[in-house]
């Protein structure tokens, strides 16, 4: 695996997380009048994260720092 496909994976996961977490308030929050729209697009972006993670968890050993990293960064 390339380092730069490696920080795709790295990118895309940290981008898939973050919008998980901004799609997490309350349709009320937000405004939301079409709540089967919103439950869509929320679960849009859960199957993205899902697959950002499982793509996460096949990084070799030598990317798992980097990954871990990026993961520390968003959690601070």
């Amino acid at each position: 695996m390339s380092e730069q496909l490696a920080r795709q994976i790295i990118d895309n996961y940290v981008a898939s997380t973050l919008a998980l977490r901004a799609s997490s308030v309350s349709p009320s929050e937000v405004g939301v009048t079409d709540a089967d729209a919103y439950s869509s697009h929320r679960l849009d972006i859960f199957i993205r994260w899902e697959n950002a993670k499982f793509s996460l968890q096949e990084l070799p050993t030598e990317y798992k720092l980097q990954a871990i990293q990026a993961i520390d960064a968003i959690t601070a």
